[in-house]
């Protein structure tokens, strides 16, 4: 073996092994949350609901797959093109959420969906550089340090003049060469073949594994909801209507109402407009928790004031704020009792609140905050804007 082939079977790994940590890692930051990684596909808002929750379901399983067989270094020729295949549709996506002006966090590690500070640019260099390594991989198709069939070594050529028992060996041997080389073929297209089936096998396992691990239906409701989960703060004979979205934790959902959140509700105080509140649980448990608690004061008429509550004491996201003692607490400002402080610490509402989050997802929100005035959304620019947010309304 040349000096030249050494040396690109080592680059090989090194780029294997590369490829191998960064799918793996993508997977683990999503297998545990399959809702999460459903919500940033939506967010692409590219594929039909369906697709995007089997995709949602298929793809961490598939990565961890694939990741296992890059560091194992089987059939590197196939599993280098699943990659390139794999980061092909990604910078796609990104690109096409870029030219289209959305404004979301591509999902490649978890936590996908809507943010303030997309980083495409970032994106695109990062995919097109892994791309390039899994094009070389499946160009070169092997490396050192994996588990794949050894090619057989060439029996060296006989001189002519040999003796005639030197040449039955020479032909006894290349007849043995020519052997293991079809017994090679062989055992690399099933090693292929059965590389091929674990990668389709582990995303249909993820799609069965998601599927019957999703949360059952909320068995428990609070109390005027609609049938989106929706609960409706104003008058019933206002002239306008708004779909409100928002998440409890979302430091913008924050800023909105420290800033033209006062708008909207005097709006709602003058009779004009009624709310719809979906509430939202974009950053994970703390915002299942309060979202949960304000079902709970909904039941005893308190849920504006809770809101309110909430985003005046907003802690940092992703702290492990809205603690059930944070929110008793707050709940107790506002004049909620026990009854609501049993429901907090039970999580009686917690269910309800991923539903209604899914169904907010699947419904096109992908971030908050969000107002759809009659059924219209208006863009951010009105909406953090009061003199137009004003106008908007009247």
């Amino acid at each position: 073996m040349s000096i030249t082939s050494n040396t690109s079977q080592t680059t090989a790994t090194v780029g294997r092994l590369l490829l191998a940590g960064v799918f793996g890692y993508a997977a683990l930051t999503k297998v545990g949350d399959p809702a999460a990684t459903v919500r940033s596909v939506r967010a692409y808002q590219i594929l039909p609901d369906q697709l995007a929750v089997l995709l949602g379901h298929a793809l961490p399983a598939v990565e961890l797959t694939l990741a296992v067989l890059l560091v194992l270094g089987v059939a590197l020729r196939l599993t280098a093109a699943v990659a390139s295949a794999l980061l092909v549709m990604f910078l796609a996506g990104i690109v096409s959420a870029d030219a289209r002006g959305l404004m979301i966090d591509c999902g490649c590690f978890g936590s996908g969906g809507a943010t303030t500070t997309p980083s495409y640019t970032s994106d695109v260099v990062r995919d097109l550089g892994l791309l390039a390594v899994a094009v070389a991989l499946a160009a070169v198709g092997r490396s050192r340090l994996a588990l794949t069939p050894r090619l057989p070594q060439r029996p060296e050529r006989t001189d002519p003049s040999a003796s005639g028992a030197a040449r039955s060996r020479a032909r006894t041997a290349s007849y043995r060469y020519e052997t293991a080389v079809t017994r090679h073929g062989t055992l690399t297209r099933r090693t292929a073949i059965a590389s091929a089936g674990a990668l389709v096998l582990s995303g249909l396992l993820g799609i069965a594994v998601a599927s019957a691990t999703a949360p059952a239906p909320p068995t428990m409701i609070p109390a005027g909801v609609t049938s989106s989960g929706g609960i409706v703060v104003g008058s019933a004979t206002a002239r306008h209507t708004v779909i409100a979205y928002e998440d409890p934790q979302c430091p913008i959902c924050g800023e909105f109402e420290k800033g033209t959140g006062s708008v909207l509700a005097a709006a709602v105080k003058a009779g004009t407009v009624r709310v719809e509140y979906r509430m939202r649980s974009f950053l994970g448990p703390e915002s299942v928790r309060a979202v949960a608690a304000l079902g709970a004061a909904q039941d005893e008429g308190k849920f504006e004031a809770l809101r309110e509550q909430l985003f005046a004491h907003q802690p940092p996201e992703r702290t492990g704020g809205f603690t059930v003692n944070d929110l008793i607490t707050l709940g107790r400002d506002v004049g909620l009792g026990d009854t609501y402080a049993a429901k907090v610490r039970s999580q009686t509402y917690a269910a309800w609140a991923k539903q209604v989050d899914d169904t907010a997802s699947r419904d096109g929100n992908t971030g908050t905050p969000q107002l759809i005035l009659d059924g219209h959304a208006l863009s951010n620019t009105v909406v953090f804007d009061a003199t137009a947010l004003k106008a908007a309304l009247a």
